[in-house]
């Protein structure tokens, strides 16, 4: 993405840097760079006696859009530490897609019957049917007794599991079937409420504590979450686990979005934001591999709670907090290291310019700097001295143009999600293997994020996302005027097409919408913005199945529902600001003043 600045600044060629690979960075360079934080722009003392709190930054107007994008244009753009913290963060983005599929293997139910009686043989003790040429075994009845071999009653002996090869699961562990089998689904909505609680309660946390921070926490959790589920004694207990996992997972997911807006400038922010969702798509796929190769439930859920999960404690010291959060909480000596680590790891030397900029903002923040980098607090029972702002969620609704974001963003959160995973679950099963058909369905996402991709960079956000929802409305209300019967077509293959068709068009928008979004709310309330927009986002998935559901009494009314309120989405987005060429709006007043619309600098997109 490309940013908003002076046109009539030009960026020194010698800053041009060419993409470098980053096998030649060694941790060395990291620690070395960590440590010289020497920048030649060391901040003079500050030891005013009435300071104002970190928290002020708003009202102060801590820093604009322009200077904080300006400062990250001079740090390589695709340099060797952006590159780096974009595949450890992808990394991160990729096993939330694990945990998030993980329960297709997890609960998997195989071929079953009653366990025969003591001293019978099957036939004579489970009743049987024929289907298809073949004997079937009924899963849930059994003979009362030999002499009255047609009445029945539920199985008293357990059941008998026919896996094809040593491969487990919850259900056979639990015994989740018969009149216990919705427990198995259970599992799944309980995750999906964890996310939902999580986006309100932990995502919020970030705004105060930084993202990298509670990400990290929410990292090493998990990995005890999944290790102790494993060790789940009943169904309930692992559905609290299951909820916990959730609850960290999505948490996890918005802070690497918030991460990897906040490290690109705008003209470098497109390419990883939408190369995320095709890491994806590669979790997802590798998930049918793993589950291949690791047969037992207990063992996959290890392989993916832990390795990555552990490995994160390094990033401890590599990944920066990000300089949009730093300089908006005015922690400039603090955002010095980070740019001096950036200038080192991308062997830049030190920028004049960049001096200047920190030095203005510096003395135009003087009061609120001091209580950022120095031991002094504020005196409550000074009167003068403001109380420290707190942002919340309700901040989202305080200002005009805030709170249009906010309800339309909400929103079109629910369309992508109910629409995404309605579509899922409305389109026909394919036969054959599980393991190949998650492949499969990893794999068609990938031409989707592809062109969202090429229409981001040409077409903006805005009417990127109203094209790719009209193809959804489109593909959906079109199935619904088909007839069942017709000449020379295949009904059913037109359906599943059109279905498919309207998939890609939501996946397209889902490539989009948190970028979209990360871009629009400003950095003082982002990470509670884009939780609260995930949780509209939750309420979408807990809510498609049953939609889907529906179509056996109501036919059409999921493609009525997902064409009808896509359609709206179209329109709406068109509403909202273009966050395309534009830097990050930093404060409430910046969204508030349209910042992000001032005029847009001449240097190529990349």
């Amino acid at each position: 993405m490309e940013r908003a600045g002076d046109g009539e600044k030009k960026i020194d060629k010698e800053l041009s840097v060419s993409r470098v690979g980053v096998d030649s960075l060694s941790f060395d360079d990291l620690q070395k760079g960590k440590q010289e934080t020497d920048l030649n722009i060391d901040a003079a003392p500050i030891n005013a006696p009435g300071v104002e709190c970190d928290a002020m930054a708003d009202k102060k107007e801590t820093t604009s859009p322009d200077l904080v994008d300006d400062i990250q244009q001079h740090l390589g753009g695709y340099g060797r530490y952006q590159i780096l913290i974009f595949l450890l963060l992808s990394l991160v983005y990729m096993r939330g897609g694990w945990h998030v599929w993980i329960s297709i293997y997890q609960g998997w139910t195989p071929t079953f019957h009653c366990k025969r009686s003591p001293g019978l043989n099957l036939n004579d003790s489970v009743p049987y049917y024929e289907e298809n040429g073949q004997l079937v075994f009924s899963q849930c009845d059994q003979y009362v007794n030999l002499t009255l071999n047609n009445k029945t009653e539920a199985c008293t002996n357990g059941w008998e599991y026919l896996w094809e090869s040593s491969y487990t699961s919850i259900v056979s562990e639990y015994n989740l079937v018969c009149a216990d089998s919705y427990q198995n689904e259970l599992t799944s909505t309980m995750y999906m409420v964890g996310s939902a609680v999580g986006v309100l309660t932990l995502t919020p946390l970030a705004d105060r504590f930084g993202t990298k921070s509670v990400m990290l926490v929410s990292l090493w959790s998990q990995a005890v979450f999944g290790t102790v589920l494993i060790w789940s004694s009943n169904i309930i207990v692992f559905c609290l686990w299951k909820f916990l996992i959730g609850l960290t997972n999505m948490t996890i997911a918005l802070n690497v979005f918030v991460l990897m807006t906040e490290t690109f400038d705008a003209n470098h922010r497109t390419i990883p934001i939408i190369a995320l969702e095709f890491f994806w798509s590669f979790g997802i796929m590798s998930l049918a591999l793993l589950g291949y190769l690791i047969p037992d439930w207990k063992d996959l859920e290890l392989t993916i709670a832990l390795p990555i999960n552990i490995l994160s404690v390094s990033f401890i010291f590599i990944i920066p907090e990000p300089l949009p959060f730093l300089l908006s909480k005015g922690k400039v000596k603090k955002a010095k290291k980070v740019i001096a680590l950036f200038l080192k790891v991308n062997r830049l030397p030190n920028i004049p310019e960049v001096e200047q900029k920190l030095s203005a903002f510096q003395s135009k923040n003087n009061n609120l700097n001091a209580a950022a980098d120095s031991d002094v607090t504020r005196d409550p029972s000074d009167k003068n001295v403001p109380p420290p702002k707190v942002y919340t969620v309700f901040s989202l609704f305080r200002t005009p143009k805030l709170r249009m974001i906010s309800i339309i963003m909400f929103y079109l959160f629910l369309v992508n999600s109910l629409s995404y995973f309605g579509i899922m679950f409305n389109t026909p099963a394919l036969n054959g293997d599980r393991f190949l058909n998650l492949c499969m369905l990893g794999l068609v996402e990938i031409p989707a994020n592809v062109l969202a991709l090429f229409f981001n960079k040409n077409l903006g956000r805005r009417r990127s996302i109203s094209l790719f929802l009209l193809i959804c409305a489109v593909a959906n209300l079109i199935v619904i005027f088909i007839p069942d019967t017709a000449e020379g077509i295949d009904p059913e293959k037109l359906k599943t097409a059109l279905v498919l068709i309207g998939k890609f068009g939501i996946t397209g928008s889902y490539s989009t919408i948190y970028l979209y979004a990360a871009e629009l709310f400003p950095t003082i309330v982002r990470n509670q913005a884009v939780g609260a927009s995930s949780f509209f986002e939750n309420i979408g998935s807990i809510a498609a199945p049953n939609m889907v559901y529906a179509n056996n009494s109501l036919n059409n009314l999921p493609l009525v529902l997902f064409g009808g309120m896509t359609i709206v989405g179209c329109g709406l987005v068109l509403l909202l600001p273009e966050t395309l060429d534009r830097p990050l709006p930093q404060t409430i007043e910046d969204v508030e003043r349209n910042i992000p619309s001032q005029k847009q600098i001449k240097t190529p997109s990349i």
